[in-house]
């Protein structure tokens, strides 16, 4: 399978969850993240980002798959944007590292994940390494990407913002 075709699998996946999710519950989960704690993620991912000179986008959503904060660095591509938007939607909707989901796919091997139903949209997923969730008391309530580096690096940023979480 083409990574393009591995793409368009797991965004009409996503789509037909989200069809069945607004069937069955119209309501939306509550959102978990605040502004305040989606300005602590993304402040970190940018630190790191800007001391490794890279010019990426950053995306902060909520449980409901909603932007709660999304920043573009300077230079920075509107693919680099989306991408960012994408990876985290994909670890919230999947529960686990982007990189994990991408290698299972093209691996051609089932993955073990927890999957979070979120209201309906149109929204893209991104599975190209970048992209955390976020878990507080053993729950997932979110996604943190970035995007425009190589891959390796946008999941390094992402993770300098999970660990200012943690660092409480």
């Amino acid at each position: 399978m083409k990574p393009k075709d591995i793409a368009l699998f797991f965004l009409a996946a996503s789509s037909a969850l989200s069809l069945a999710q607004n069937r069955n519950d119209p309501a939306p989960v509550p959102q978990s993240i605040d502004l305040v704690t989606a300005k602590k993620l993304v402040a970190a991912a940018e630190q790191t980002a800007r001391a490794a000179n890279a010019k990426v986008g950053i995306a902060v959503v909520d449980a409901n798959g909603d932007v709660v904060l999304h920043e573009r660095l300077d230079g920075a591509t509107a693919r680099g944007l989306a991408s960012s938007e994408g990876k985290a939607r994909a670890a919230l909707l999947f529960g686990v590292p982007t990189k994990q989901v991408k290698d299972a796919a093209l691996a051609g091997k089932p993955l073990e994940a927890h999957v979070t139903i979120t209201p309906a949209g149109a929204h893209e997923i991104t599975i190209n390494q970048g992209g955390l969730p976020i878990i507080k008391d053993g729950k997932i309530i979110g996604g943190i990407g970035v995007g425009g580096s190589a891959s390796s690096e946008d999941e390094r940023f992402a993770q300098a913002g999970l660990d200012a979480l943690e660092a409480k």
